[in-house]
């Protein structure tokens, strides 16, 4: 029964890491015109490193509100590990 369930466990870990995560596939697919966003202003780079996700909206990259939400939640846990 021990061994049975550390097969699915491993079975597991290998489906999850084969299978693309959706926030970065999301993140890729906007990054070129992030990039360009940033690059036509200093005031959008500086907007960027106070508040990326501001900044994320300001550029009106096409992301689901979903990624949004996911992002700030993860934004908000680094930043409170850091403080």
């Amino acid at each position: 029964m021990m061994i049975e369930m550390k097969r699915i466990e491993l079975l597991k870990k290998k489906t999850s890491k084969s299978q693309p995560d959706p926030l970065i596939s999301e993140l890729e697919e906007v990054e070129t015109q992030l990039r360009k966003w940033l690059e036509a202003s200093d005031q959008h780079a500086q907007l960027f490193r106070r508040d990326p996700i501001a900044a994320m909206r300001a550029a009106g990259v096409d992301l689901e509100d979903d990624t949004i939400m996911e992002l700030e939640l993860i934004a908000s846990a680094i930043a409170r590990k850091l403080r």
